[in-house]
């Protein structure tokens, strides 16, 4: 984008800090807020020459006072703030989500949105927008047009974000740790104390914190043409995360709009503990804006992949393409996804060198047409990877895309952004409405983690910006590790954490790809059989990679598993779980149930009431569990049939590092389903 000129004209004055607040001689006033059930509530004050917001959970302050403010480049502060305006509704909305944890959602909230100006100046003014939902709390920033925050260009200009999230106790958290602003988001959740967060830390979203009585997890939603948001600790104030705007690239500010604009929401979701944590992170699509364009085309499906599991150069032809176009035909999946070296490319530090007026050469070795059509005449969708700084050196996302769209490919995977400053949020949002034009999918790596964009651009169908199976082709995760992610990383948005390997091992007889001699060598992955094939159902991804390789597939025990696993959602529900030690997971597509369950490295045994189920049903189930011998050997798997009806109580053991799986299917759909045949 363009910078108008005069931001260079006052790029040297002072930056000013955006004060919401009232005169310390006038009297404190503060306006409160309650979600639907009352489980929430919230108070917004200003007093003493500071606006802040408090946030309780069940009689309990989940949020103590925290301060809300904005720091503008080129403007005087907004000291001596008087209230203007308040505006007091309540909604009720309704959505469907056909690639989604859930198809039908109803969502209430109660909305406060307060009026500020400046006493000597009311054109100096911005608007606090604040909804309270059963599920937490969501308040964001308008700037209006005729602020006299905004230049006579009608821009204005953003150096940080001075919100808080101030906490009573120094709880315990889970927090993902990066190097800097610009980073892939592949974050290990550790457990720590919020004081760990100093004021030089970048903490991904989502923060989850341990409260007392209650569980908050912090992040974002609706980051469409913004900086990313950043935590760290603050200098001021004890168990306090204050928030940090990723710098633009030109270095100037965080944030350079045209008004008026709002910025995303800040996102407060809370439960009484992690469980219903995870029931109530659809907050963070609740409140990103909708998009009335037809998405019908877009279709959720499982993917073949050909990148993960080899070891050394992969064979990219169009020979070897077919085989996993054939492989995703045969089990019933819509896509195979054709990794990095389908076209030629120049090395990390050879851009400058490569004729990029030629536009993407395939490799003499591969035909892309051919390999579309014949995916085509077996009920199978490209997708085709594509590296971010190729893209934008080649052209336009419109002329890039349109040329690849025009072959006939379902969609794209899109690799190496490594930022949130904002020229790189709009231009990725700028790609995906261009692609969602085109049909195409979008599946984003090297990415920040979710902010609600599948809602607004339901083709953007996953991402990664997780710590997933890609790891093991290096070195082990950990379990503890993985059972964090569903509780921390999974709660905010699709998860492409690519699972679905079938060299599965304990951590003693595991080998990282590198030191694995032999032409059979291929990736091998931490966990029991049952244990990932738990981790493909548990993990929302409406594109569902899975990792490995025909070859390894082959016939082997679960695979009729992977076969019918939807991956989209009528209804989910957690059950049961700590953060790092397990979780029970129930979903339900149709009529057909499907619960999983994850240990960390400790064996567990599971007791979970089927209360869930239809009455007067009974259902068929299909159980893929651990035995006694996956303790030793991770690719053991058992496979056992029975009757289940409501009430009953499900009880299975896992091994270490191991898992299960139940498929329930009405009694009168296995029925019909035999009749057809």
């Amino acid at each position: 984008m363009q910078l108008p000129t005069s931001f260079f004209r006052y790029a040297s004055l002072l930056a000013f800090c955006l004060v919401l607040a009232i005169s310390s001689a006038a009297r404190s006033e503060t306006f409160s807020a309650t979600s639907p059930n009352g489980r929430v509530t919230l108070s917004v004050t200003l007093e003493q020459g500071r606006a802040s917001y408090c946030v309780g959970y069940d009689d309990k302050v989940a949020l103590s006072d925290s301060a809300l403010g904005l720091k503008f480049l080129e403007r005087e502060p907004l000291e001596d703030a008087i209230l203007t305006g308040l505006d007091r509704r309540s909604a009720v909305r309704s959505r469907e989500d056909r690639c989604g944890r859930q198809s039908q959602h109803t969502t209430h909230y109660n909305e406060l949105a307060l009026d500020l100006s400046a006493r000597s100046d009311v054109r100096r003014r911005l608007t606090l927008i604040f909804r309270v939902y059963d599920e937490g709390v969501a308040f964001r920033y308008a700037i209006p047009e005729d602020s006299s925050f905004v230049d006579s260009d009608g821009y204005f200009y953003i150096e940080s974000e001075e919100t808080e999230f101030s906490f009573e106790h120094d709880y315990e958290a889970y927090m993902a740790f990066m190097p800097g602003y610009n980073t892939n988001q592949e974050g290990l959740y550790k457990r720590a104390r919020l004081s760990s967060a100093e004021r030089d830390s970048f903490v991904i979203p989502p923060v989850v914190v341990l409260g007392t009585g209650f569980v908050a997890a912090i992040t974002e939603s609706d980051l469409l043409d913004w900086s990313g948001v950043n935590f760290c600790g603050s200098s001021s104030r004890a168990h306090t995360l204050t928030t940090r705007l990723t710098p633009r690239d030109d270095g100037r500010c965080a944030v350079v709009r045209r008004a008026p604009a709002d910025s995303p929401w800040r996102v407060i979701i809370l439960a009484e503990n992690a469980v219903e944590l995870i029931n109530h992170s659809e907050l963070v699509r609740h409140v990103a804006r909708a998009n009335e364009s037809d998405f019908s085309w877009v279709e959720p499906g499982n993917s073949s992949w050909d990148w993960w599991a080899p070891k050394g150069k992969r064979e990219i032809s169009t020979r070897r393409i077919k085989e996993f176009i054939d492989f995703s035909a045969s089990m019933g999946w819509k896509y195979t996804l054709v990794d990095a070296g389908w076209y030629k490319a120049p090395g990390k530090n050879q851009l400058d060198e490569w004729d990029w007026s030629a536009g993407l050469q395939v490799n003499e070795q591969f035909d892309l047409r051919e390999c579309v059509d014949y995916g085509a005449s077996r009920g199978v969708g490209l997708i085709m990877w594509l590296d971010w700084p190729h893209l934008i050196r080649l052209g336009s996302p419109r002329e890039v895309l349109g040329d690849l769209a025009s072959y006939g490919i379902k969609g794209v995977k899109i690799d190496h952004m490594n930022s949130h400053s904002q020229e790189t949020v709009a231009a990725l949002t700028e790609t995906v409405q261009v692609a969602s034009e085109l049909k195409l999918l979008v599946n984003f790596h090297g990415m920040y983690v979710p902010t609600g964009l599948e809602r607004t651009y339901p083709n953007q169908i996953t991402r990664e910006g997780v710590r997933g199976n890609e790891y093991f082709r290096n070195a082990p995760l950990s379990m503890e590790e993985v059972a964090t992610l569903p509780y921390t990383r999974g709660l905010i948005g699709p998860c492409d954490y690519t699972p679905g390997g079938f060299r599965n091992a304990h951590v003693e007889t595991y080998k990282p790809l590198k030191s694995q001699t032999g032409a059979n060598a291929s990736t091998m992955v931490v966990g029991t059989r049952a244990h990932e094939l738990a981790l493909c159902m548990i993990f929302d991804s409406p594109l569902r990679c899975l990792c490995d390789l025909p070859e390894v597939y082959g016939r082997e025990p679960g695979l009729d598993y992977l076969r019918d696993l939807p991956c989209a959602w009528d209804a989910t529900v957690a059950l049961q779980g700590a953060i790092g030690e397990f979780l029970t997971l129930a979903r339900r597509s149709g009529e057909v149930w499907y619960v999983s369950g994850i240990t960390n490295s400790e064996s567990r045994h599971f007791s979970v009431p089927l209360d869930f189920l239809d009455s007067d049903v009974a259902y068929e189930g299909v159980l893929y569990s651990d035995v006694d011998e996956s303790a030793q050997d991770a690719c053991a798997l058992g496979v056992s049939s029975r009757t289940y009806r409501r009430g009953d109580v499900l009880s299975v053991t896992a091994v270490r590092d191991g898992g299960w799986n139940l498929v329930l299917r009405p009694s009168r759909q296995l029925a019909e389903e035999a009749e057809s045949e």
